[in-house]
């Protein structure tokens, strides 16, 4: 404070301090004008009760929250006076700003727990005061009953005196005579009732219904009645109903005694002993009569009696109100337009209720008081709160202020001795802290990365480098920080994008307590070229780019580890071209160098990227395959080679032919290691090119045999036509709706003479490898029309389905020109064929496939698609191509009546059919339980064992003869 006081005698800063403290009594008035207004708008606000008390509260705490923020955490008082009201005022609202979500937690939780305390205490005062009103309400009530027995008790004493009884009716000339008794004047009326028959028979004032009263033996304390006395003064009298019995020689006779007593003079009194001292306390009784409400109460005027009307103007919610509610507490405005809080509770026997009420402010008053007390509580803790976080954070940025300060000098210390040692150097020198954001570079490193000197700084190292392996950077970095130096290589990236290569020589420097690091960075492109070049020069073949006997001799050794580890199978081709010496002596070297080149292409051209073609020297090629899935496809490799070599080759204007001889061998089943299995290939090689050339021969004994066999199979198919071998069967397909045959499926059978019958799927697959199936499939076709010719004469529908491989769609397409010559030779119309096609086709269909089926189909053939469900095909193409059969594959129909799956599938298939107007045959039906299930399903066809096996042409006939139609069930 003396040093606050004593910057006053300087001018500038005594400025400043008077800013301060104008500022400062000025927010500490703010403040407290805050504080008053919100207790007093807390306090003159009516209604504090429910939930209107907690809205009120939170409003007013709210207000204080807000001015408490304003006034205290947006001036630092004497700090102003060292370095200005602006810019502490600066500071406050930004860290005000910053760390609002604290600010308002924090005042927040303290407004929220008052409340909660407040609600509690509030309810808890609010119940006991509603069950000392209530318990007021009952003891006014016992009074006014009180005063009730006690005019009955007088009545009950006087009866016999004030009555006689002459029969059965009442004397009524002493009754008369007493009635008009200045004393009883206007105090009593009587009547004399029929208990037998409930008929009144005597009554000197009115009529009335008297049954309740007799019938229930109660005193009732009816309506008022208006009178007038003996001086002509207007009464409002209570009436109150006596009933009394007695008995005569004629039996009982009953009486009711009404009383009109003037409440003014003993039962209004009562009213006023209010146990409390309250200022706007009132009880009174009122009851509804018709439209009015008549109020009875003590009053400083001269009646007690106040009629009011339901529907008076001002009054008619409170007292429709009032009427309406037959007991308990209530919280209304009342007639003069204040809110009030009450009990209601019923008279017993009488048309009269008592309500004790008074004002809403006066009866909670206290609570207002507690209310105060917790704002005033919350305010303070709002603040005090709100002064220790402030001061805390402004602690901790005076000292976030501190360190950047002594940062700042030691970065500018630092600095100055690194422009020292950097400045002209030749290779590029960054500094970083210890995580790695660049602190300082030298001019160097702007050429190198394209940046300027402040995009590096303040920017992680990791932005200047290509980190594509991102673990490789870290696993240096974290070696770094072990280590203490290290020289590693990395990609650097220029702002342009481009990659370059780069070594860095890096360390960790400790200075003043702190950790730093150093990178010295030098490209190496040009380094990485010349090693890259040295690199080629000793892995690959310098003629064909092919790898070299080196590169082989690795990448060998590399796949049969892998194929032990993983249990898979290695092959490798030894491959030496047929006649390159010729070539070589003829055009000499450099011709032969062009062949060498193109060969290699063509070798490249025929194997996946994976594997590897290599060239040893001279004319001598290997080719490794990897992760083979069949071995079938090593041979598929091999041909595709022999294929490819064998086109010409142009060298100098003219084409040169060669072909090459191929030896194959596979690790592990052949060899145990790589020297072994070059050894196996390079015998295997000899043994094609001993055997004329242009081959291939496979070292495995087994696989030699199995190769062998395939090509004897090749071989004999090559004359099984020539030589009558093949034989066309029929198997008769059924409508099962008419159980007629209405066709037959022509199938093929080879009739070897060595082996035997061999089935379709051993050899069809070897022929369209080969190319014999166009062949094959035009006998087929050729039979299938002379069969489908003999078969009309006794069904002259009769139709004949021929399966088509999609290999015959390749290669130059069907021969229709031959099949349509044929048919019109036979006179048979193109309708008695149907062509079956695969799902397989389907795969593979293009622009010239769908011409050639929808060329059948407009010829007037029919066309299925054969072992529907198995393949993969298009839906689409079921439209598109217009099918008029599918045949569902037996594999479904095998298990039709065993497994559900094959029901639901066979049935959705049918009906799915249907839907696009495709008719459905059922392959491969055995049995009458597979057939019933399948009619059932709406199949249209079946064939199967259970109708017939394929049999010979002359077999069908004679079938066709004996059973046109067959007895299916």
């Amino acid at each position: 404070m003396l040093s606050y006081i004593s910057d006053i005698n300087v001018k500038e800063k005594g400025r400043k301090a008077f800013s301060s403290l104008t500022c400062g009594m000025m927010c500490c008035f703010l403040l407290s004008v805050s504080t008053l207004i919100v207790l007093f708008v807390f306090d003159s606000i009516d209604g504090i009760v429910d939930f209107e008390i907690y809205i009120r509260y939170l409003f007013s705490s709210s207000v204080v929250l807000l001015f408490s923020i304003v006034a205290v955490y947006s001036f630092r008082f004497f700090p102003a006076a060292r370095s200005g009201i602006a810019a502490n005022i600066r500071f406050s609202v930004f860290t005000i700003r910053k760390h609002f979500p604290l600010f308002f937690a924090a005042a927040a939780i303290i407004i929220v727990m008052a409340c909660i305390v407040f609600a509690f205490l509030a309810k808890d005062q609010t119940e006991s005061f509603d069950g000392s009103l209530m318990q007021i309400a009952k003891l006014q009530v016992k009074h006014v009953n009180d005063w009730r027995s006690r005019q009955v008790h007088l009545a009950n004493n006087d009866q016999e005196k004030r009555f006689s009884w002459s029969g059965n009716t009442l004397d009524s000339r002493k009754a008369t005579d007493y009635l008009v008794n200045g004393k009883h004047a206007f105090e009593a009326d009587m009547a004399s009732l029929d208990i037998h028959h409930n008929n009144m028979l005597f009554s000197l004032v009115g009529r009335y219904d008297f049954s309740s009263v007799l019938k229930d033996k109660r005193v009732w304390m009816g309506p008022l009645k208006k009178m007038t006395d003996i001086n002509g003064k207007s009464l409002d009298l209570l009436t109150m109903y006596i009933p009394f019995l007695k008995e005569t020689a004629k039996g009982k006779e009953a009486g009711v005694q009404l009383h009109y007593l003037d409440p003014s003079e003993s039962l209004i009194p009562l009213l006023s002993v209010w146990p409390t001292t309250g200022k706007t306390s009132q009880a009174f009784l009122f009851s509804r009569q018709g439209e009015e409400i008549m109020i009875l109460r003590n009053s400083s005027k001269d009646h007690v009696v106040y009629p009011l009307k339901l529907n008076e103007p001002g009054r008619e919610q409170w007292l429709r109100k009032i009427s309406e509610t037959r007991q308990g507490i209530f919280h209304e405005l009342d007639y003069r337009g204040k809110r009030v809080v009450g009990y209601i509770e019923k008279i017993p026997d009488s048309d009269w209720s008592l309500m004790i009420k008074l004002d809403e402010r006066e009866a909670y008053g206290h609570i207002r008081q507690m209310g105060s007390y917790i704002l005033l509580i919350a305010f303070l803790l709002t603040v005090t709160t709100g002064s220790a976080i402030f001061f805390i954070l402004r602690h901790r940025h005076m000292q976030h202020q501190t360190e950047r300060l002594k940062m700042g000098l030691k970065q500018k210390a630092l600095r100055q001795h690194y422009d020292y040692l950097s400045k002209f150097a030749n290779d590029v020198i960054i500094l970083m802290d210890g995580t790695g954001t660049v602190i300082e570079v030298n001019d160097r490193s702007e050429k190198m990365f394209g940046k300027v000197r402040s995009e590096l700084i303040g920017k992680n190292i990791r932005t200047v480098f290509d980190l594509k392996d991102d673990f490789a950077f870290e696993e240096k970095w974290g070696e770094l920080q072990q280590e203490r130096s290290l020289i590693f290589e990395a990609y650097g990236q220029h702002a342009n994008g481009s990659i370059f290569p780069v070594e860095i020589s890096s360390r960790v420097i400790e200075a003043e307590g702190r950790l730093f690091i150093q990178f010295i960075i030098r490209d190496i492109s040009e380094k990485k070229k010349a090693e890259e070049t040295v690199w080629r020069h000793a892995n690959f073949d310098q003629i064909t780019g092919l790898a070299n006997r080196r590169m082989f001799s690795e990448r060998l050794f590399f796949e049969t580890r892998k194929a032990q580890r993983t249990g898979a199978s290695v092959a490798l081709m030894f491959l030496d071209l047929d006649h390159f010496k010729d070539v070589n002596d003829t055009l000499g070297h450099g011709a032969g160098d062009t062949l060498l080149k193109e060969a290699g292409d063509r070798l490249t051209r025929c194997v996946r990227e994976t594997d590897t073609v290599a060239r040893l020297g001279g004319d001598e090629f290997t080719v490794i395959l990897t992760d083979l899935a069949d071995f079938r496809d090593v041979e598929r490799v091999a041909q595709n080679i022999l294929d490819e070599l064998s086109e010409p080759f142009t060298l100098e204007g003219q084409p040169v032919h060669i072909s090459a001889s191929i030896g194959i061998t596979f690790f592990p089943e052949d060899a145990a290691d790589t020297h072994d299995l070059m050894k196996n290939a390079d015998q295997a090689m000899y043994a094609a090119k001993s055997m004329g050339g242009n081959r291939y021969h496979y070292f495995t004994q087994s696989m030699q045999e199995a190769v062998q066999q395939r090509m004897h199979m090749i071989n004999d198919l090559h004359g099984a036509l020539e030589n009558n071998q093949f034989e066309t069967v029929f198997q008769p397909i059924v409508d099962l709706k008419t159980g007629e045959i209405c066709r037959a499926e022509a199938l093929i059978r080879w009739h070897h003479p060595v082996h035997g019958v061999i089935n379709p799927a051993s050899f069809v697959p070897l022929a369209e490898d080969t190319g014999l199936i166009q062949a094959f499939g035009d006998w087929v076709f050729l039979e299938a029309a002379r069969q489908a010719a003999r078969c009309r004469k006794y069904i002259p529908g009769f139709q004949v389905s021929v399966n088509i491989s999609p290999v015959q769609f390749k290669n130059g397409g069907i021969n229709t020109d031959v099949w349509f010559a044929h048919l019109k030779s036979l006179e048979l119309p193109p309708q008695a064929i149907v062509i079956e096609i695969t799902e397989g086709l389907l795969l593979e269909i293009d622009e010239s496939i769908a011409d050639q089926l929808l060329a059948l189909r407009d010829a007037g053939m029919e066309v299925a698609l054969d072992d529907f469900g198995t393949g993969y095909s298009s839906l689409a193409y079921l439209k598109k191509l217009d099918i008029d059969y599918v045949k569902i594959d037996q594999m479904f129909v095998k298990n039709l009546t065993i497994t559900e799956e094959d029901r639901v599938l066979c049935e959705a298939m049918t009906l799915m059919a249907h839907k696009l107007d495709i008719a459905v045959i059922a392959e491969g039906v055995e049995t009458l339980a597979q057939l019933k299930m399948l009619s059932s399903f709406g199949c249209d066809c079946v064939q199967g064992y259970y109708i017939s096996g394929p049999v010979g042409d002359q077999e069908f006939e004679e079938l066709l003869q004996a059973t046109h139609k067959m007895e299916l069930y």
